[in-house]
């Protein structure tokens, strides 16, 4: 004969609970404590959590909801079993009995516990008033918890004694996911690679068969860290995605652009290497700037990150890019004569052009300084290195007017990431960076090379 469901002895409802917990585990468990002690008491015993916290009602401390609970435990576990005993379940002070007072309540078994990893901590969401499980739903969605549910079948309103089952609630980014991936999307494709990583990183974990959300958070990461001028990182990142055989669509179309950029980082890599430390030497100064691939890899970074900025309406970090932009050109240049313009010398230039500081002091002359000065023996501003170049030769210079650079170089000395205290607009931007393109185009023409795919290169992939 059948045993009646409200007859069941506690043990026998726990073992038929216990089978549907699985394997599942948590560190941690908050439980709110209303008058329903056999719930809290099967999840504890079920789930066995290394910490354990209540939420406890005025109502529920008087009628010592919590020593109600512990006896259906004794019934069902032994207490030397429970990884955490109830002598240490942690009762944060209050009455949480709304909305308010249980984020409170949960904010600090968050902070006694901030050596959990939030995905390690579960909120029961069976028992309590309506606006409590309203306000630990919510808790938990923005903190990355994990829901748990004790579900049952009902008679007449009531919990059919027998039927109580373990339960997760799903996880809405089922079904919203595709929204959230979409605003990732819009974040990338709009510089804040930071926030899309974040995200992609959430959709990864979140939402099952997720692969591409995993490998577009590493796309991000590795953009993120090129940004800060990181290139080792960022290297790490993007070999993560190019690990992948077989690539979301649209990346699968950019493989060669992706493999172009892993380059490109590899040589930042070295570059950095060489010139990052306290007191690089000359020589080696010398011969990464003279290593044409190298100068092309840091060019390219500093000017997609122009590109970028002027994108986002960032003008006077764009200039500031842009600048720098003409500096390493000019640098490059001076290189191969022998002249690295932190510490320059001339010994090897002046065995080119004997008469080079006279030059120099007639390039001075031609741009309308008044006081002329011999060759630098500190390090080399921009415009005076320009003006060497003139006094060299340079083809890079040669039958152009150089003037032009330092008439629009007021713009960047203008900002207030410069010497001024202003933004700059937009149309000084465009008069800026116009003169920086001219001698881009110059240098591209100097060595033959393509500044469309130079510039593919260096241009991150949009999602």
């Amino acid at each position: 004969m059948t045993q009646p469901a409200e007859s069941l002895p506690f043990p026998e409802v726990f073992r038929r609970f216990r089978n549907t917990v699985g394997n599942r585990t948590f560190r941690g468990l908050v439980l709110v404590g209303t008058l329903q002690a056999d719930t809290s008491a099967l999840l504890i015993a079920g789930l066995n959590p290394e910490r354990v916290a209540f939420l406890l009602t005025d109502r529920s401390r008087e009628e010592r909801f919590t020593d109600r609970c512990r006896i259906q435990l004794e019934e069902v576990v032994d207490q030397a079993s429970l990884r955490c005993k109830p002598a240490d379940w942690f009762c944060p002070d209050g009455d949480h009995s709304d909305v308010l007072s249980v984020y409170t309540g949960l904010r600090s078994v968050i902070e006694r516990w901030r050596d959990l990893e939030r995905h390690e901590i579960a909120v029961d969401l069976t028992g309590g008033k309506a606006m409590m499980k309203v306000g630990l739903a919510k808790a938990a969605h923005v903190l990355r918890l994990a829901s748990v549910y004790v579900d049952s079948d009902y008679d007449n309103n009531r919990p059919v004694r027998g039927t109580q089952r373990f339960a997760m609630p799903e996880d809405p980014y089922l079904v919203f996911g595709d929204l959230e991936a979409a605003e990732a999307r819009r974040l990338h494709n709009h510089h804040d690679y930071a926030s899309a990583e974040k995200i992609f990183r959430d959709l990864a974990q979140r939402v099952p068969g997720s692969r591409d959300y995993a490998i577009y958070a590493d796309l991000s990461a590795a953009y993120l860290a090129w940004e800060s001028f990181a290139p080792q990182q960022a290297g790490a990142a993007l070999d993560r995605v190019l690990a992948y055989s077989a690539l979301p669509a649209n990346l699968q179309s950019a493989r060669a652009t992706l493999a172009a950029q892993r380059e490109s980082l590899a040589r930042l890599t070295d570059i950095n290497q060489r010139l990052t430390r306290r007191n690089p030497q000359v020589d080696e100064a010398l011969a990464a700037l003279n290593d044409l691939d190298q100068v092309l890899a840091l060019l390219g970074s500093l000017h997609g990150a122009a590109l970028r900025r002027a994108a986002q309406e960032r003008y006077d970090v764009a200039a500031l890019m842009r600048y720098r932009c003409l500096e390493l050109l000019s640098q490059h240049r001076l290189a191969t004569y022998g002249v690295w313009t932190a510490e320059p010398s001339f010994e090897t230039a002046l065995q080119r052009v004997p008469d080079l500081n006279e030059r120099y002091r007639q390039a001075q002359r031609a741009q309308g300084f008044r006081k002329l000065y011999d060759l630098p023996e500190r390090s080399i501003a921009l415009f005076d290195g320009y003006m060497l170049l003139q006094a060299l030769d340079d083809p890079l210079v040669r039958g152009w007017d150089i003037g032009e650079i330092r008439q629009r170089s007021y713009v960047r000395n203008a900002s207030i990431l410069a010497h001024g205290f202003r933004p700059i607009s937009r149309p000084e931007y465009d008069q800026f960076a116009s003169i920086v393109d001219e001698v881009l185009d110059r240098f591209f023409a100097l060595n033959s090379l393509s500044r469309q795919q130079w510039e593919q290169t260096h241009r991150f992939v949009a999602l």
